[in-house]
């Protein structure tokens, strides 16, 4: 598989100083401390949004995208142990195993012990995922299979055909994964950053339950009307969350916004 594209430096316009900073962001991301908050691992959301909101064009997030977006989920996908996506975002996206980064990024892993990239991790609660699609047939002899979290309530049917190309994991016994133990199985995998790409519904529920320490949120340089999700997709939060802005960089018309939670 292709490597990852490289990240070439970047503006750095929050926080500001007395000359404009052009900064790697390989270099600021990955030096980032991201502890473990107690049993679960440090949950880092990214998503990207038009200007006005949206978070997909015709149905997938790719067409707010651009080269620089591309460079910056490299990465971000680059410092997971995990990445963590819905099942409806794995059909409308086309989902992969994610591929193999650059190698400086490469370099970085390996001597922090990691694996060569980060695994795979798909949330559904029916199963109704295509065995045949390109997640689970564009593995290679030496990748791990997608882990799968699901509800004892899926069909026997589809829990046999899924547990051919994917490792299955009960995390909920209704209509909903109990998304506090997929991040304690994570955790107890030796997972200590997750990536979380969505999509808005997971979004929502993760927020809601507490569970994400970090956003990072691509400010596309575009209008899109529409009535696309936003970025969360559910029923209103119990109050507002607060964020607080910790970093701001700029790469072709887009922002890239480092947001902890309070």
């Amino acid at each position: 598989m292709p490597a990852w594209d490289t990240v070439e430096a970047v503006q750095q316009v929050y926080p500001t100083t007395d000359a404009v900073v052009d900064s790697d962001p390989v270099d600021v991301y990955h030096g980032d401390l991201r502890p473990a908050p107690g049993t679960r691992p440090w949950v880092l959301m990214n998503m990207i949004a038009s200007v006005d909101g949206a978070t997909a064009v015709d149905g997938v997030s790719e067409g707010l995208g651009g080269p620089a977006d591309r460079r910056m989920l490299g990465t971000l996908r680059g410092l997971a142990d995990v990445i963590l996506v819905g099942a409806e975002t794995v059909r409308a996206e086309d989902y992969r195993l994610p591929r193999l980064p650059d190698d400086r990024v490469a370099v970085l892993r390996a001597t922090s012990g990691r694996p060569p990239r980060p695994r795979l991790a798909v949330v559904s609660a029916s199963l109704s995922l295509d065995t045949g699609s390109a997640l689970f047939t564009s593995a290679e002899s030496s990748d791990q299979p997608p882990l799968v979290y699901t509800s004892t309530a899926a069909s026997a049917d589809r829990r046999s055909a899924l547990a051919r190309v994917a490792e299955l994991v009960d995390c909920g016994d209704g209509e909903r994964v109990d998304l506090r133990r997929v991040l304690a199985d994570l955790h107890d995998r030796g997972a200590a950053v997750v990536l979380a790409e969505g999509g808005p519904s997971l979004n929502q529920q993760l927020v809601a339950a507490g569970l994400v320490d970090e956003l990072n949120l691509t400010v596309s340089p575009l209008l899109a009307g529409g009535t696309a999700a936003r970025i969360l997709s559910g029923p209103d939060l119990a109050a507002p969350v607060r964020l607080r802005l910790d970093r701001v960089l700029a790469d072709d018309g887009f922002l890239f916004c480092r947001y902890l939670f309070a």
